[in-house]
């Protein structure tokens, strides 16, 4: 079954894809099983009980579409995002490659996103806590002031995940890697 959908997803360009496999695990998640689980491999960082050390970065789920059907599958936790405080487009398509040779993918999507307030309303909406959720955030690309982004995504989210990772580094996000100069950082 699991090489027919990817069959499947190859027929279409890699960013209608990945939208392809946020509905359908959205939409056909009751039809995933209950994931093995085995307290052996519970791990414990901070305050936080991941049901296995194996976890999806953001990027994935971007807006927080499809948080409990990816526990479904498996994962000890799973980052969304990341997310900014206004919805923006991201960079230009094409931005998503796929390297066949490499069976990998390029990613240049550039903070696309849903923004903060559908995102916050998206990671609210979980019916049950399946496990260790996280949000990824950012500030919008034409932000003035990126500290104050990220204290206004922050804020908005911080009731709802269980752990939150600023996001200081895309390359897609012009002048965010001067805010890790020292004293930047400090301020954040």
């Amino acid at each position: 079954m699991e090489g027919l959908f990817l069959k499947f997803l190859r027929n279409f360009n890699p960013e209608t894809s990945h939208q392809i496999s946020i509905l359908s695990l959205k939409y056909l998640s009751r039809l995933l099983g209950t994931p093995y689980k085995n307290k052996i491999l519970n791990t414990n960082f901070g305050d936080l009980t991941f049901e296995n050390p194996i976890g999806l970065a953001a990027g994935y789920d971007k807006n927080a579409e499809a948080i409990d059907p990816l526990f479904k599958m498996g994962f000890g936790f799973v980052e969304c995002g990341t997310v900014t405080p206004i919805a923006q487009y991201g960079n230009p398509k094409p931005r998503i490659f796929r390297l066949k040779e490499d069976k990998g993918i390029v990613n240049r999507l550039g903070f696309n996103n849903c923004g903060i307030a559908k995102f916050a309303n998206n990671f609210n909406q979980r019916n049950v806590k399946l496990g260790v959720a996280g949000a990824n955030i950012g500030p919008n690309k034409e932000s003035k002031n990126f500290i104050d982004d990220y204290l206004k995504v922050f804020n908005s989210i911080y009731d709802y995940a269980d752990y939150i990772t600023l996001n200081i580094s895309s390359p897609n996000t012009r002048n965010l890697r001067d805010i890790q100069r020292t004293e930047d950082l400090n301020i954040l």
